[in-house]
């Protein structure tokens, strides 16, 4: 009799364990970048923390790959197959012939603060200087650079970039001392400005700032997968809009914060001033961006939209109402 009823166990394990493992053999497996640790981010995290990958058929892995540009390399090497990304720096491995095409446009605002040292009380101050960036290339040097010009400063002869890493290093950075400025995104500006560091300059652009891209090889292989990710993640921006207690908990869990005040206010400023509910590239602020980065990318200069946008998935789910019932208009 026990041997029947270890049997029988057995047995009954296996049933109950069965539809669980055909349920994740039948997720498809894909690897999604991002650039930095940045509260921009948190809703590509939030995708993953409610299930939203494993919703659309996808065993989602996330996979930190610093700075825009070599997130974009490890695209092009088949090391990923989706991201988001800065347009900026996409734009510009599209347009000299990299095989990765953005699905649209999540935020409209160039979010970056230029925190200087607690020694810098103006502009002046900084020529000379050091100035923590991400990569050279990417939307942090480019937010330095415009911020630096409002300023009064040549971003070429008065300081040094420095290719230092995500937010938390150049956070790190510059409470070291190793540089004496660093554009930093909204939640660790606020971090530093409670510690008495100063806000020297806020460069609030209306450029396309972020937005999906996948691989262009995995849009032609993969389109139904392509389509997934993109309403993953948008259903993950809607559902991070309208739910401020799992949203705040992310961004602690990933920015290693207990800070309450300043999660509410990064919550708060991501939720409703930051991501988008329209994903369509702005014409105009489109422009304003390829005519930033046509100083040291002359293709930009003309460049379409649709050079560097595919969005055939975009308008599939607008004409199949998914934006509106995902954002509940």
């Amino acid at each position: 009799m026990r041997a029947k009823r270890i049997w029988f166990a057995v047995i009954l394990s296996i049933l109950i364990a069965a539809p669980l493992s055909a349920t994740a053999a039948t997720l498809e497996s894909i690897f999604i970048a991002y650039p930095t640790t940045s509260s921009q981010f948190a809703p590509l995290w939030f995708a993953r923390d409610v299930g939203l990958y494993e919703k659309y058929g996808l065993d989602g892995k996330l996979v930190y790959i610093q700075g825009g540009s070599i997130l974009l390399q490890a695209m092009l090497a088949g090391q990923a197959h989706a991201a988001q990304n800065g347009v900026a720096e996409t734009a510009v491995a599209i347009l000299r012939g990299g095989d990765v095409r953005m699905l649209g446009v999540t935020s409209n605002i160039f979010p970056y603060t230029l925190i200087v040292g607690k020694n810098i009380k103006t502009a002046k101050d900084l020529v000379g200087g050091r100035l923590a960036v991400n990569r050279l290339a990417d939307v942090s040097a480019i937010a330095s650079k415009v911020a630096l010009r409002k300023l009064g400063l040549d971003p070429d002869k008065d300081v040094t970039m420095l290719q230092v890493g995500g937010s938390p290093q150049r956070l790190a950075a510059l409470q070291s001392g190793a540089v004496q400025a660093a554009a930093l995104d909204f939640m660790s500006s606020l971090r530093l400005s409670r510690l008495g560091y100063r806000v020297l300059s806020q460069v609030s652009l209306n450029y396309p700032y972020l937005g999906p891209v996948v691989s262009g090889r995995f849009l032609r292989e993969n389109p139904a997968a392509a389509e997934n990710f993109l309403k993953a993640f948008v259903e993950a921006i809607a559902r991070f809009k309208r739910n401020r207690e799992e949203g705040i908990k992310t961004l602690a869990h990933y920015m290693k914060s207990s800070e309450t005040d300043i999660l509410n206010k990064a919550y708060d400023f991501i939720a409703t001033e930051f991501y988008s509910e329209n994903l369509v590239p702005d014409a105009e602020g489109f422009q304003a961006l390829l005519d930033e980065i046509s100083e040291r990318e002359p293709l930009a200069k003309k460049a379409t939209i649709g050079q560097v946008f595919d969005l055939t998935v975009l308008r599939k789910l607008e004409k199949e109402g998914f934006f509106k019932t995902v954002f509940k208009r």
